[in-house]
């Protein structure tokens, strides 16, 4: 080995030991952040998902400021893991200070399992946020750990029922009414217009089905009608008569489909309905 070749191998070695012996000064004199839960706020809420909105803070012990390289994290709703994703971040955290760090994560309801069942079971589902916030520093990015627990509404689905029968025209041939069905919106959101695919029956008698008929958008907690018009036969309107004269009611059973947005509400109502002129 000549002498240019061996002073060369000692310089390597010298310089490695030096940056060596700097990481561990480094380290010693390296605290490592810290991150505290803030809040988890209820963004948005309707009957196909909810978004919420974490806010966590993080504190830096050290003398120099550092940088938030990434924020990873995953969402479970009943046990059922719904979303995860990576953000990153070019926070700054201060020398001796702390940086607030916030992100919204949107779950959509039909990825979580079984959750027509938990719809009216539940008033609540329980969620768990977890995840890790990378922050780079002098030894290299350190991941600290993120986590909450805690629970969000269920939203309600909407409740039909048949209110009356609204006798529009009698004659010697045909029985004319309208079936008035009342819609509810018991959630503190409106909800959106929708469309309505049915098969009605009037005292026993199939007289009218449709699809598409349409419902107006619901105020929160508001109401809704939907009339559908019937027209019976000279011998189909004497059966409906007859039960009015019999108990001033008639049996009227509704079948379908409302479908709010993306959400489907199946439906059968039944029951005698009083009419009115």
């Amino acid at each position: 080995m000549t002498t240019a070749m061996r002073r060369s191998l000692l310089l390597g070695l010298l310089a490695a030991s030096g940056c060596a012996g700097l990481q561990q000064l480094a380290a010693s004199a390296f605290e490592k952040p810290t991150v505290e839960f803030r809040s988890a706020s209820l963004q948005s809420l309707d009957l196909e998902g909810a978004t919420i909105a974490f806010e966590y803070r993080i504190a830096n012990p050290n003398g120099f400021g550092l940088d938030l390289a990434r924020l990873a994290y995953a969402l479970e709703v009943e046990g059922t893991r719904v979303v995860d994703g990576e953000l990153k971040h070019g926070l700054q955290l201060p020398a001796h200070g702390t940086a607030e760090v916030r992100f919204p994560v949107h779950v959509r309801f039909a990825d979580v399992a079984g959750f027509a069942n938990l719809v009216g079971a539940h008033d609540r589902l329980a969620y768990r946020l977890s995840g890790t916030a990378g922050v780079n520093t002098p030894v290299g990015v350190v991941d600290l750990p993120l986590s909450h627990a805690s629970t969000i509404a269920v939203p309600r689905l909407p409740s039909l029922s048949i209110e009356a029968l609204d006798v529009r025209s009698l004659s010697f041939s045909d029985l004319a009414l309208d079936v008035r069905i009342g819609v509810h919106n018991p959630n503190p959101f409106p909800l959106p217009a929708a469309s309505v695919s049915y098969a009605l029956a009037v005292a026993g008698i199939p007289v009218a089905s449709g699809e598409g008929k349409s419902l107006a958008a619901l105020a929160p907690n508001g109401r809704g009608t939907i009339a559908i018009p019937v027209r019976l036969s000279l011998a189909n309107a004497g059966r409906v008569t007859s039960q009015l004269a019999a108990g001033g009611a008639v049996e009227v059973r509704l079948q379908g489909t409302a479908m709010f947005g993306n959400v489907p509400l199946p439906f059968d109502l039944q029951g005698k309905v009083p009419a009115s002129r």
